[in-house]
């Protein structure tokens, strides 16, 4: 059954840097025509400067949050000596700018830096509210405005903070949980590479027993062949019963010490007869191969069908993994050798890890493993193993 997705929104994708930069346009604007259109606005163009001024830093709140609140806030004091008006502005959005600013510096700084940004911007503010309250001929402020104001720059600030806190102990829990998760893993990891040790004992232990077993019945079959055939056949057989017991516990022991590492560590070794599922395979990941096979197939010894798979089989992962289309694959029966080629729509980056190891397994043999000069943009990997005088597997 495969998994439910959540439908991807459309708004996934925004970055938050892109949503503070069209609410500064939208906040600029907004300052803009208030101060045009205003009523009681003396100094129009002097407050539509400042405007901007004070509402352009919140596009940067996230990337520089002290420059941003001390910049919005100094806008707010340097209008006095020019005669602006942003707080006389009706919708107010000037508060809006400082207060998005003033969360900014809360949320996104250390704590010594936030409270100094937080500290300078309120005392700035603070200065602006005073020189509008008793130094200027236009009035613009009052101390219970103050008060209002100065609430409004600092719940953001807090909130921020309590932000801040939220994330660092959501982080550091996140660390530890991972710590954590990392120790439970090596505990693990230990108590498997433990019980292989003591699967391996016994492993051991069983091949022993089995093969004394083996070994004393065999001598008993030999000196009973003349005198007591039937004997010595009875002892022959269990003989053969004893190797297949003991081969088949071995497969199972090696399989439990090598499921970790191969999903079809119980399964029969692979050879050229399985070609057709690993094509079928790598269809699925984009890559189309076609199989050919010239001359007459014969039976091959299993180390030399194992190591003819495996040649194949890197070369067409490589193929896949340089994300080429289109592959074919050629097996050769010839008298004296079997040939192997594998060619491919694109390029092959020559990886040590994965051709040197195939053609050390090639060399074992008395083969060789090479990649051909192909076509530019295509590659070709050819390889050669004599079918006589074949080491068992």
């Amino acid at each position: 059954m495969s998994a439910v997705t959540s439908p991807r929104r459309w708004w996934s994708g925004i970055r938050p840097a892109h949503v503070d930069a069209l609410v500064a346009v939208a906040l600029v604007i907004d300052l803009i025509v208030e101060s045009a259109v205003g009523v009681g606005i003396p100094h129009r163009i002097v407050t539509a400067v400042f405007a901007v001024l004070c509402a352009a830093p919140v596009a940067v709140r996230r990337r520089w949050p002290t420059v941003a609140v001390l910049c919005t806030t100094g806008a707010c004091l340097l209008q006095d000596p020019f005669r602006g008006q942003l707080f006389n502005l009706p919708s107010g959005s000037v508060v809006l700018a400082l207060m998005l600013c003033s969360y900014g510096a809360g949320a996104w700084l250390e704590l010594r830096r936030s409270a100094f940004a937080f500290v300078a911007a309120a005392a700035l503010l603070v200065a602006d509210q005073l020189i509008e309250t008793y130094g200027t001929d236009v009035a613009g402020g009052n101390l219970g405005g103050l008060g209002l104001l100065m609430l409004l720059f600092t719940a953001p600030w807090v909130a921020g903070r309590f932000i801040n806190e939220r994330d660092r102990r959501a982080d550091a829990f996140s660390s530890l949980a991972a710590h954590v998760a990392t120790e439970r893993a090596d505990r693990e990891r230990a108590a498997v590479a433990q019980e292989r040790l003591t699967i391996g004992r016994e492993l051991q232990d069983i091949i022993a027993h089995s093969v004394s077993v083996m070994v004393v019945q065999a001598g008993g079959a030999r000196r009973m062949l003349h005198d007591e055939p039937e004997r010595a056949r009875e002892s022959i057989l269990n003989v053969e019963r004893t190797g297949r017991e003991a081969l088949a516990e071995m497969r199972r022991l090696l399989g439990l010490l090598r499921k970790d590492d191969d999903p079809q560590a119980l399964t029969p070794q692979p050879g050229l007869a399985q070609l057709p599922e690993l094509t079928a395979m790598l269809q699925n990941e984009g890559l189309t191969c076609d199989l050919r096979t010239d001359g007459k197939p014969i039976e091959l010894t299993p180390g030399i069908d194992l190591v003819s798979y495996r040649v194949i089989e890197t070369a067409l992962e490589q193929a896949a993994a340089s994300r080429c289309r289109h592959a074919s694959t050629a097996v050769r029966y010839q008298r004296r050798q079997l040939e192997l080629e594998v060619r491919g729509d694109r390029e092959l980056p020559y990886r040590s890890e994965d051709l040197r190891s195939v053609s050390e397994r090639v060399a074992l043999y008395g083969g060789e493993l090479e990649v051909l000069d192909a076509e530019p943009s295509q590659f070709a990997v050819r390889c050669q193993l004599p079918l006589e005088s074949s080491p068992s597997p």
